[in-house]
């Protein structure tokens, strides 16, 4: 029985054996798949063996597929007269088809024979679809730079990195392992090469490289070089175009076309694919779309390259040609023009244009003519990819439609334009109306920002560089903890890196969340839908702070959003030097060892700002650092904590990195900002649409409704609570310091006036009184104030507060809420800071449509006016204190490092226990 299977397994395996024979080429799907059973084993060698040979056996496949029809199609030309008919015969019109076909006949003998000389049996090649998208993908470039690696190849290592990542710009993995290449020693700037670029793009490339620095010369012998490859590759091209039929959606099954249908729609498939071939070999790696006029512009080229290095009758030459392509291009005729007086007229009108370009030319006019036909003719669809196609070519029924569609779209476009035209001078009308807007964030001498009472900790002088700022206290404590919940509870192991657990450092796991992604999850319940929101509203909160501390004369919008956890893998932080994050730059590709950052594809060269969050400090390592172009000088430190917020231009300016989390797990919202309004993250305008539909206009009438049909039987004033009146008696004995408010105002004009802050917003105060319980505030100013003082504050025109100040008896505030429109409160958290208020001390929080009692209110008070005149006397030593301590934070420290640690306040208010649960309560019921 073992004998048996043996035999089996012989008879299986040599025919494979002797495919590796001089006159058989081994298939390389085979080759391939043995290359990645290698992989999975480690066998490093066996990898490269089995890849290179496949790459290599795919070409040739490739090569002699090409040869072998160019060489019958010249063996076995149409042209040639039936064999025994010297003379046509009348009425021998099948006569003349038989000759058609014998051609056809002989020609497949020819190809067919060709092939099965060189290759074996045609079956033996034939491939899955599978096979060949990865190679399409150029996957098995990705196998090659690990084994090379693992052997310690690195140049081989780095241009298989290269050559893998051109075709996928988008493989975040490959861009790291990059960046760890260029930092290695003994890596050269050549070995970042493309091992798949064709001769006649490598040439072109590098002729534009010479021609933009000026060496004409050069530029000329590339461009030539270049355009002789091009007509070899055009050749293979169409070529292959000759190849089984596509049944395009058709079920081959189902197919029932005659003899000459069946040849019409093979042939029409044949011809667009030969025309598309122009455009094939004007695209390559790294680009998102093909060269424009990639022929034709590289005789505009050479005619200019000729022109300066004086060489006039090659210069004509190349003019002429241009002018085969766009005969009524004025420039070029009148280079031309200049040409012929400087040559002469006589000799230059003996200089014509290039043969190949016209023959290429005659062809393809020829088979444009044949596929409009067969779009007249049979529907047959073809979208010509040439603009330099002249317009009578195109049948005139089709022309009127093109035109006619034409002018559909530019009337479309038109009033699409006119349409967003006002749709931004809307928004922008509301952003003025905009309460938040009016906020101006000024920084103070101490480095304070009034705004929501945000920090300027450091500086661009003080981070040693530009376009750099550390900001603190941009969210609160247990707004962090929230981000940080979301993180752990919605965030996929390796989002944004293919599912690569540990995309930047082998030591460490990394997971991630986007905008779009937390809020589906929210409607589907399976996190909270307010954490999803306040994701999108903090980070919204940091894009406003980073475009008013920059003063940027246009928005910014964003590029990319991303909430990331950090977390180091215990047992594998031993004798660990690597960082969590290489340095990079964030618009740029950064080639440390040269000291240049190059911005071009496949970088991220629409990015222009971007902004870390942080949510936590509880972690070993994780500090973010700044360094020199060479990714080695560390120009400053920043250490993390909740609420900390480092900016900076995306550009070569900032390199920079982090350093390894040796222990916990560090999270933070990573932001990337854009000028460009073409690159907006268009996930975070869906998740945008997504919660716009959770809070509908009808879902907001519906709660108010029930709100006023609550309220209604409640017509009493209840007396004010013992809580009043002990803040009563406490704000009378402060007549030498009158209290400090803050009113919020209407939106065109923001209120100048203190009051003390919500937790969710500490600049704003938005007091509702409940339906049932009108409440009465009485707070008490100075006697000898004599102004009559009235703010209207609005929220969405919901709730007026009026506030009346007679000068003989203290001031009576009566805060009167509707009881059919209910104030809206903030959806922001934050908490207040002891010393950028002046009435601080209470830490309140404010849900949604929440309703705060006014007896509430006050008792919140009463613990910061309790002791107002102990504050009166050490409030100026609290700023003093704090300004000494943060100038000592952030001193410079030596060799221009600077390093920021956290720091903790030694004073959080807290607010008492009654207010947070009537909040939540009033949550629940509504």
């Amino acid at each position: 029985m073992e004998l048996r299977y043996s035999l089996v397994f012989l008879s299986f395996i040599l025919p494979l054996c002797t495919a590796g024979s001089p006159w058989v080429l081994e298939p390389y799907d085979i080759l391939f798949d043995t290359a990645v059973d290698a992989y999975n084993k480690g066998d490093w060698l066996t990898v490269i063996l089995n890849m290179e040979k496949a790459i290599r056996n795919k070409a040739m496949v490739r090569n002699v597929k090409a040869q072998c029809r160019l060489s019958c199609a010249n063996n076995t030309a149409f042209g040639e007269p039936v064999a025994g008919l010297g003379v046509p015969v009348p009425g021998a019109g099948s006569v003349d088809d038989l000759g058609f076909f014998q051609k056809i006949l002989k020609r497949a003998d020819c190809v067919n024979s060709c092939e099965t000389e060189k290759l074996g049996s045609r079956t033996f090649h034939l491939v899955s679809e599978e096979v060949k998208l990865e190679f399409k993908k150029r996957t098995p470039y990705n196998y090659l730079q690990v084994a090379y690696f693992k052997i310690n190849k690195l140049d081989k290592a780095v241009a298989a990195a290269h050559t893998f990542f051109l075709a996928n710009p988008d493989h975040m993995e490959m861009r790291q392992n990059l960046e760890y290449y260029r930092m290695m020693a003994g890596v050269q700037q050549e070995d970042f090469k493309d091992l798949e670029a064709r001769p006649y793009m490598a040439y072109f490339l590098d002729g534009k490289s010479y021609y933009s620095h000026d060496s004409f010369g050069l530029a000329a012998e590339n461009f030539e070089a270049g355009l002789a490859e091009y007509f070899t590759a055009d050749k293979e091209c169409r070529a292959l175009c000759e190849g089984a039929y596509n049944y395009d959606g058709y079920n081959y099954m189902e197919y029932s076309a005659d003899l000459f249908q069946t040849l019409t729609d093979h042939y029409m498939q044949v011809l667009s694919c030969k025309q598309h071939c122009s455009v094939e070999l004007a695209s390559t790696a790294g680009r998102d779309k093909p060269f424009e006029d990639f022929l034709a512009s590289q005789f505009n080229y050479l005619q200019f390259s000729y022109y300066n290095s004086e060489k006039y009758e090659k210069a004509i030459e190349c003019a002429r040609t241009f002018l085969l392509f766009y005969p009524n291009d004025v420039v070029m005729n009148q280079n031309l023009a200049y040409y012929s007086v400087v040559v002469g007229e006589d000799k230059a009108v003996t200089i014509t244009a290039r043969q190949v370009v016209k023959q290429y030319i005659q062809n393809s006019l020829l088979e444009k003519e044949l596929l409009y036909f067969g779009y007249e003719a049979f529907g047959i669809t073809f979208v010509d990819p040439d603009s330099w196609t002249p317009e009578e070519v195109m049948p005139k029924k089709l022309r009127d439609k093109q035109k006619a569609d034409k002018e559909t779209a530019a009337r479309i476009t038109e009033e699409i334009g006119n349409l967003m035209k006002e749709i931004e001078t809307m928004v922008e009308e509301k952003k003025k109306d905009s309460s938040d807007m009016n906020k101006i964030i000024v920084p103070e001498e101490d480095g304070a920002l009034l705004s929501d009472g945000i920090k300027l900790t450091m500086t661009s002088q003080q981070l040693n560089g530009t376009q750099r700022v550390l900001l603190d206290g941009v969210i609160s404590d247990e707004e962090c903890r929230e981000l940080q919940r979301l993180s752990n509870a919605a965030a996929m192991k390796g989002d944004g890196y293919r599912g690569s657990t540990s995309p930047h450092s082998p030591s460490e796991m990394f997971q991630g969340v986007t905008v779009l992604n937390a809020v589906k999850l929210g409607q589907e319940g399976k996190v909270p839908l307010k954490s999803a929101r306040l994701f999108f509203d903090l980070s919204e909160r940091v894009r406003k702070v980073l475009e008013s501390y920059f003063q940027l004369d246009t928005p910014l919008y964003f590029a990319y959003s991303h909430l990331v956890c950090r977390s180091a893998i215990d047992e594998k932080q031993k004798e660990r030097e690597d960082l969590s994050h290489p340095v990079h730059a964030d618009n740029c590709l950064l080639v440390s060892e040269h000291n240049e950052c190059i911005k071009e594809p496949p970088a991220y060269t629409h990015r222009d700002y971007s902004a870390i969050l942080y949510l936590n400090h509880d972690f070993e390592g994780g500090d973010f650092i700044f360094t020199e172009l060479d990714a080695k000088t560390v120009t400053a430190e920043v250490r993390p904590q909740c609420g900390r917020v480092v900016g900076f231009g995306a550009g070569k300016e900032n390199p920079h990195g982090v350093k390894a989390v040796t222990q916990g797990q560090r999270c933070a919202v990573a932001l990337w900002f854009t000028l460009d309004p073409a690159h907006e993250e268009k996930e975070r305008i869906q998740a945008q649409d997504l919660l716009k539909m959770f809070s509908t206009p009808l879902n907001t009438e519906f709660s108010k409704k029930e709100a006023t049909e609550s309220s209604e039987p409640q017509p009493a004033t209840p007396e004010p609570p013992p809580a009043q009146a002990a803040q009563e008696t406490a704000d009378g004995k402060q007549d030498d310091k009158p209290a400090e408010q803050k009113v919020e105002a209407q939106a065109d004009k923001p209120a100048e006036q203190k009051v003390e802050a919500q937790a969710d917003k500490p600049a704003e105060q938005k007091v509702e009184a409940q339906a049932d319980k009108p409440a009465e505030q009485k707070v008490e100013v100075q006697a000898d104030k004599l102004a009559e003082q009235k703010v209207e504050a609005q929220a969405d025109k919901l709730a007026e507060q009026k506030v009346e100040v007679q000068a003989d008896k203290p001031a009576e505030q009566k805060v009167e809420a509707q009881a059919d429109k209910p104030a809206d409160t903030p959806k922001d958290k934050s908490e207040t800071k002891p010393v950028s208020q002046t009435t601080t001390g209470a830490k309140a929080k404010a849900a949604p449509k929440a309703k705060a009692k006014a007896g509430e209110q006050v008792k919140d008070k009463k613990t910061v006016k309790g002791k107002a005149a102990a504050k009166a006397d050490g409030k100026q030593t609290v700023k003093t204190q704090t300004k000494q301590s943060d100038k000592k934070d952030t001193k410079p420290a030596a060799k221009k490092t600077v390093k920021v640690v956290a720091k903790k306040d030694s004073k959080k208010a807290k607010a008492p226990g009654t207010s947070a649960s009537d909040s939540q309560n009033d949550r629940e019921e509504l």
